[in-house]
């Protein structure tokens, strides 16, 4: 009887760890909207934390610099292309939507608005 109820409660134990661990896979991907100024991240940490960015020999690589000070990087894909390279939206107030991995803290871009006109 011992023995039985012993199997039991470890088959539930592996049960509920089995749907928990599948519920924080859903967690770390998701979609999500976030909001924000578009920003070079490297200039950004060379100016408030003395990072050596060289983003005059390498470039600049925008991303998005939430409301709450936090840097998210886009996944570099057609979406996403304008938002990186900066030029048309450096410095703007954006909404971006899309898959967040918070594991690599990146944004698969699938739409983000600027001036209140949507891009896809």
């Amino acid at each position: 009887m011992k023995t039985t109820l012993l199997i039991g409660f470890v088959i539930l134990i592996a049960a509920f760890s089995l749907v928990m661990a599948g519920d924080e896979v859903m967690r770390k991907s998701e979609k999500s909207t976030f909001e924000g100024k578009l920003t070079c991240t490297s200039c950004d940490l060379k100016t408030a934390e003395g990072a050596r960015a060289q983003c005059s020999v390498y470039g600049h690589e925008h991303g998005l610099k939430t409301n709450d000070g936090k840097h998210i990087s886009f996944l570099h894909n057609q979406y996403s292309d304008d938002l990186i390279k900066g030029e048309k939206y450096h410095g703007q107030e954006v909404t971006v939507q899309g898959t967040y991995y918070a594991d690599a803290n990146e944004l698969d871009v699938e739409s983000f608005t600027v001036d209140g006109k949507m891009k896809s």
